[in-house]
């Protein structure tokens, strides 16, 4: 090697490495969700290729783990891993109400008389609001460990918490918390009752029924276990006291037994039951015992000496969660959702506006992520927590949405709306045809367009006024791209391209299937994707199918390009997402963060010049995707070229 040559290899090394590190700077704000991801509690940072995360919504949730309502009626739910939420109109509307929460699992809720709300978390501790759950405070002042399974208060007025490290009491309505724990070897305590002369009783993960009596200084054991069937069951996952302080505890696996006598005794009270996982029990004005197993609800209107099930409408479902008035009404959170019913009613489903809508599209924008729903308007991201955002809104089928400089436009199934960047009011817009819309973009210049079952459309007014472009006829206009100056417009299997001289050239693929999405690709050429193929036309105006190493059964839903480099391409399909760092040659399926494949159907993939990739899936809400090769492959392309130019 010549020193000639050396002397340019170390210019062009200190230039690409500079440029390199230019746009390779870590970020100065966090991405959103970010904080988020790294709570899950089994998270794992990405690993090399593409890691897909949860984000937790709009509104998703595992588990209904705990209910309770305020004196107005107003509900509240705490979910296992999708926060808080809050209904004020009897389950008809819901919004969370995580603000100042350090953690969406949520074990326990519980009222003080005067209006303070306790929410008890797995790993974040105890939270207070005095505003109805509007704003949470940390309330963990004395508690040595992060999670609080359950809260009860004593006719004291006292307050005890049960912990992974025991019991804990305040004396101050929650502001300082003190170990209650003596004779109980901090065992990890899950439910807590108390009587009225504070007779207290403790059922533990792992170590039976502890005791603790008005005037003794320890707790003390009164039964290790359950024996059901040879075996000793010695996790007590609910206690409850029925009428006359009859004393009920129900197990993991070996159903529901009761004590008349404070615990000296014990009999089985199972009868009627067929699934003996018992998760929570609760009882009525009435005396009225119901028992949540891991097969649905059950009653017994005889002290637990039979029952009754009541599956219609909740078949098979894990329930985890009562809250049973005097009047007789039930709520009933499990693992499908939150029920509303009673013993001779009917039972309602309360969780339309709380179950995830499949997410159809998504835009990014002001460190902020719009996601496009079905059927539910639009939500946004308000630092880790999906916000409604759909004032206005004339419809809540979200089909696309296109970003202008100043107005957000959403595609719906009446027509286009629009609202202001940065702002919360949507208008509807007047359309141009008497057909359905189809498609919308947004050019450089703000012009906004819109595709329809009967044409081309523009504006440039921001949608008040359109113009019909005559050039296209009254094609089908299902697909717009804007590009470099350029709009391409997908009708059938025909693309047109309007360059920047204004002027109109038709392509024709061989291709027979209609495309659904076309793509620009800066100095190589176009995309076009069909339901099962991608078409690639060169910059010579050659044709050619992408056929690469995809599965022959796959649907594609979306195509995205890494806005840092053209040869990197994320796949959606209705079996996950793909992604190829070669132009489409080979492909890869993203992985979740936990290790396997994920693979649900996407709807829509979205990369962000922040190196993140939004994925709008239909049953699992939106998930973000972490990209640790694409932030290296610039460089990395980098020394290549330098290489070959040196050496």
């Amino acid at each position: 090697m010549s020193v000639k040559k050396a002397l340019i290899g170390l210019v062009l090394v200190s230039v690409f490495v500079g440029v390199g590190t230019f746009f390779n700077q870590p970020q100065k704000r966090p991405f959103p969700f970010s904080r988020a991801l790294e709570l899950l509690p089994d998270y794992r940072p990405p690993g090399e290729g593409l890691t897909l995360y949860p984000t937790g919504g709009p509104f998703g949730f595992d588990v209904i783990e705990t209910i309770t309502t305020g004196k107005d009626g107003s509900i509240y739910v705490g979910t296992f891993g999708g926060g808080l939420f809050r209904s004020k109109d009897k389950g008809e509307n819901w919004r969370p109400i995580n603000r100042g929460l350090h953690d969406k699992f949520i074990s326990t809720l519980f009222f003080l008389e005067d209006g303070k709300l306790f929410a008890g978390t797995i790993r974040a501790g105890l939270f207070m609001s005095e505003n109805q759950g509007d704003h949470w405070v940390s309330a963990n002042n004395g508690l040595e460990r992060t999670d609080v399974k359950t809260i009860i208060g004593l006719p004291s007025g006292d307050l005890l918490a049960g912990t992974g490290d025991g019991v804990y009491m305040s004396k101050d309505n929650g502001r300082q918390w003190k170990p209650f724990n003596t004779g109980l070897d901090h065992g990890q305590v899950i439910s807590l009752v108390a009587t009225q002369d504070q007779t207290i009783y403790a059922g533990t993960q792992g170590m039976g029924i502890f005791k603790r009596d008005p005037n003794g200084g320890e707790w003390y054991s009164i039964v290790n276990g359950f024996a059901y069937k040879g075996l000793e069951e010695r996790v007590v996952r609910t206690l409850l006291l029925g009428t006359g302080e009859v004393l009920y505890a129900g197990t993991m696996t070996a159903g529901i037994f009761r004590s008349a006598d404070g615990g000296q005794t014990w009999q089985s009270a199972s009868a009627g039951i067929d699934n003996l996982s018992i998760r929570t029990l609760d009882i009525d004005g009435s005396g009225k015992l119901y028992a949540g197993t891991g097969e649905g609800v059950y009653y017994s209107d005889n002290e637990g000496e039979h029952w009754t099930s009541l599956f219609q409408g909740m078949e098979n479902t894990q329930v985890h969660s009562f809250d049973a008035h005097l009047s007789g009404d039930l709520y009933v959170g499990s693992s499908s959702g939150l029920y509303f019913g009673s013993v001779n009613q009917p039972w309602l489903s309360l969780h339309d506006e709380l179950l995830v809508s499949p997410i159809l599209s998504l835009s990014y924008g002001e460190n902020r992520i719009t996601a496009g729903t079905e059927g539910k308007g639009t939500y946004v991201n308000e630092g880790d927590n999906w916000m409604s955002d759909n004032l206005g809104l004339v419809n809540l089928t979200i089909h696309s949405m296109a970003r202008g400089k100043i107005f957000l436009y959403a595609l719906t199934n009446d027509g286009v709306s629009r609202r202001q960047v940065g702002r919360h009011q949507w208008r509807y817009l007047n359309e141009p045809s008497p057909g359905e819309p189809l498609s919308v973009a947004v050019d450089e210049m703000d012009r906004v367009y819109l595709g329809m079952t009967d044409g081309l459309f523009y504006s440039e007014d921001h949608g008040e006024n359109w113009i019909d472009v005559n050039a296209l006829g009254e094609k089908s206009v299902n697909a717009l791209i804007v590009s470099e100056g350029s709009l391409f417009a997908a009708a059938g299997n025909q693309i047109w391209v309007r360059s920047v001289e204004n002027t109109w050239e038709q392509i024709i693929s061989k291709e027979g299937s209609p495309f659904q999405l076309i793509l620009w690709r800066p100095e190589k050429g176009l995309l076009a994707v069909s339901d099962q193929k991608i078409w690639e036309r060169d910059l010579k105006g050659v044709w050619r199918e992408l056929k690469g190493n995809i599965p022959l059964d796959i649907q594609i839903t979306s195509l995205a390009i890494d806005p840092h480099n053209s040869d990197i391409l994320y796949l959606g399909t209705d079996q996950g997402l793909y992604w190829s760092q070669d132009s489409g040659f080979g492909w890869h399926q993203a992985n979740l963060y936990q290790g396997p494949p994920f693979k649900g159907k996407i709807n829509q993939v979205l990369p962000t010049s922040t190196n993140e990739v939004w994925l709008a899936t239909d049953d699992n809400g939106v998930f973000v995707g972490i990209s640790r090769e694409a932030r290296r492959n610039f460089l990395t392309k980098s020394l290549d070229t330098i290489k070959q130019l040196t050496f």
